[in-house]
C-alpha cells in the first residue's frame, strides 16, 4: 500500500534524503517516506517506505501505534457462511487452524491485513503447494499433497475447523459474532513465536484430527 488512498491519510507526508548506503547497489541514495494512516479495524497506522533512487530498491513497512491487551480470538467454522467472517489480522499475530497442524507465525516482513476466513486458507494452501514443489523426500510430498486436499475440503465446507488468533498486541480479531475473545496469560505471550511465516504439517503425518461431521 505504498501510495494509500486519500481518505486513510491523517496527517502530513514526510519525506528525506538519507546518508546512509543502500543495501542492495551500496550509493547513498536512500529516501525515505513517511505516511500516517488511519486504518479500518486498526486504527493508526505509520506506512513506512525506504526507496534507493539509483538501483530501485524498496522496503516497505506498516507500523501500528495502537496497543490492547494480548488475547486470543477464536471461530469455530462449522458452516460455510463462516468462511466469509472478516480477519483483521497485525504484524504480530500467530494464525492457527489446529485441527490442520497449519500455523502462520509474525517474522521480519510481516505485515497487517484484512481478509476473510476463506482468504486464509488459499494463504495456507499457497504455502503447501510451495512445501509440494520443494520437497525433498517422497513423506514430505505426500504430507503436503494431504495438507492441500484437506485445506480443499475446508475451502468448499466439507471440513470443520478452527480458526485461531494470538496477537500480543491485540489488534486482531475475527469479525463474528459467535467469534471467541480471551486475554493470553504472559507465559502464552512468552512462547509466541517470531520466525519467518510457515505452514506446519506435523499433525497431517499421523492424519490429524476429524472435525464431528
Amino acid at each position: 500500500m505504498e501510495n494509500a488512498p486519500p481518505d486513510l491519510v491523517r496527517g502530513p507526508i514526510q519525506e528525506e534524503r538519507l546518508s546512509s548506503p543502500c543495501p542492495v547497489c551500496g550509493r547513498a541514495n536512500l529516501v525515505s517516506r513517511s505516511v500516517p494512516l488511519d486504518l479500518p479495524y486498526f486504527g493508526e497506522a505509520l506506512q513506512t517506505t525506504l526507496r534507493c533512487e539509483d538501483c530501485g530498491y524498496r522496503h516497505a513497512d506498516l507500523l501500528l501505534t495502537r496497543t490492547r491487551e494480548p488475547r486470543r480470538v477464536s471461530l469455530r467454522v462449522d458452516h460455510p457462511d463462516r468462511l466469509n467472517a472478516r480477519v483483521a489480522r497485525s504484524a504480530s499475530c500467530t494464525v492457527r487452524i489446529p485441527e490442520l497442524g497449519a500455523r502462520m507465525d509474525p517474522g521480519p516482513r510481516s505485515e497487517a491485513f484484512v481478509t476473510n476466513v476463506e482468504g486464509l486458507l488459499h494463504w495456507f494452501r499457497d504455502a503447501a503447494l510451495g512445501a509440494k514443489a520443494l520437497a525433498s523426500s517422497k513423506r514430505a510430498r505426500a504430507d503436503a499433497a494431504r495438507a492441500v486436499v484437506r485445506l480443499d475440503e475446508c475451502t468448499e465446507g466439507r471440513r470443520l475447523f478452527t480458526l485461531i488468533l494470538e496477537d500480543s498486541t491485540g489488534n486482531s480479531d475475527v469479525l463474528h459474532e459467535d467469534a471467541v475473545r480471551e486475554g493470553l496469560t504472559p507465559e502464552e505471550v512468552t512462547h509466541l513465536r517470531a520466525p519467518e511465516p510457515t505452514i506446519e504439517l506435523r499433525d497431517l503425518r499421523t492424519g490429524g484430527t476429524q472435525p464431528e461431521g
